[in-house]
């Protein structure tokens, strides 16, 4: 499975179509952020085909620039995370949806 995300990545990517959208994409790296601590993230290869994707699509590797417009999405998915006591449910059901795990 993980060969054929990365691979289906790699293709949006490469013909300028999305794969994730910014939203999307914004969400996945904010949860990252604040739960990457996580053993079972490590462990979900789909998971971590999304993340590369996104790294590469908005420029968060290395010493590039960032895409502006992802940072601020970004900014604020973090914002929301930290001001909880609680994961959100935005955080919950995506993470189930996407990646079938439940870190929560």
């Amino acid at each position: 499975m993980s060969d054929l995300r990365r691979q289906w990545n790699n293709s949006c990517l490469n013909a300028g179509l999305p794969s994730l959208s910014l939203d999307t994409s914004a969400r996945i790296m904010a949860v990252l952020l604040h739960y990457g601590n996580n053993e079972a993230m490590v462990l979900c290869d789909k998971f971590r085909a999304d993340c590369e994707y996104v790294q590469k699509k908005y420029r968060i590797t290395g010493g590039g620039v960032p895409d502006t417009e992802f940072v601020c999405r970004l900014k604020q998915y973090d914002n929301d995370l930290h001001s909880c006591t609680t994961p959100p449910l935005w955080a919950k059901q995506m993470m189930k949806e996407m990646s079938s795990i439940d870190i929560f």
